[in-house]
């Protein structure tokens, strides 16, 4: 009897630990300038489930032709609003709460109580405008907290000349390879509906 109670809690215990490190929580991911030349700050956002604090890291790498060398540096911001750099379609984008799984969007409209409540952030210096691949790296113990909430969110970006020099955030694009090869098949059928 005992040792049928034992295995019961273990198994438990073992889909309790495996539920928390495969559901994730962070919904949206953004950029902006950070204030000098070539500095930027990239920021996560989770919705409210208590315990907050800042968890992981992020690496870096330039990506199809820029040689920004791979950097990661652990998250060690963290704010209770959105970071004004962040607009919302242009330099913040969000899981889609209709398909975890597919491109992010451009409002949280669709996740509802799971739309970001609070940030977690880190800056990188030394850019220049072109694309990166950005990964979120887990710290050797995480939590539910950060984990992106969608495989979309680690994803090549790219940052303009207008965010990296602090011109105006409202000018830059954020493009997702996901998001970009849907856009370009969209485009694709438009133009093949048009010629036939």
């Amino acid at each position: 009897m005992i040792t049928k109670s034992l295995r019961a809690l273990a198994v438990l215990a073992l889909f309790s630990l495996s539920m928390g490190k495969v559901f994730g929580h962070a919904t949206s991911i953004g950029y902006e300038n950070a204030g000098t030349p070539g500095s930027v700050s990239i920021w996560l956002g989770t919705y409210n489930h208590g315990g907050h604090h800042t968890e992981g890291s992020m690496n870096l790498v330039g990506v199809n032709g820029n040689p920004y060398a791979s950097t990661t540096l652990a998250f060690n911001m963290l704010v209770n609003a959105k970071p004004l750099g962040l607009v919302d379609g242009v330099t913040n984008f969000f899981v889609d709460g209709s398909n975890y799984g597919g491109p992010l969007v451009s409002s949280p409209t669709s996740l509802g109580s799971l739309a970001p409540t609070h940030w977690q952030g880190v800056t990188f210096s030394g850019l220049s405008a072109g694309d990166y691949q950005f990964t979120w790296v887990p710290a050797p113990s995480p939590t539910a907290e950060w984990s992106p909430l969608s495989p979309s969110m680690n994803g090549v970006f790219t940052l303009q000349a207008e965010v990296v020099n602090g011109v105006s955030d409202s000018s830059s694009t954020f493009i997702l390879a996901g998001l970009a090869s849907l856009l370009l098949a969209r485009f694709g059928s438009l133009t093949a509906k048009r010629k036939s």
